[in-house]
């Protein structure tokens, strides 16, 4: 499994866990700093939410935050 991968598999599941539903906002800090303890570099995570924006899965919102626009995949 490559580095990304493994990067979209922990977002997804610390998202998961968090019990997001489309149209919630999220603190991007209460899935960051988790992932990051996990030993996942900023950059992947960025990667990973990115793809996820790109994808209209989710969008950045103001004061660092995440919106979630669809179910997770």
């Amino acid at each position: 499994m490559s580095r990304f991968a493994e990067t979209e598999t922990a977002l997804i599941e610390k998202l998961r866990s968090m019990k997001v539903k489309p149209d919630v906002t999220i603190n991007l800090l209460d899935v960051k700093e988790p992932l990051n303890a996990a030993g996942f570099t900023q950059e992947e995570i960025m990667s990973v939410l990115s793809a996820l924006e790109q994808d209209r899965i989710l969008v950045f919102a103001p004061g660092h935050k995440l919106k979630l626009l669809k179910s997770l995949p």
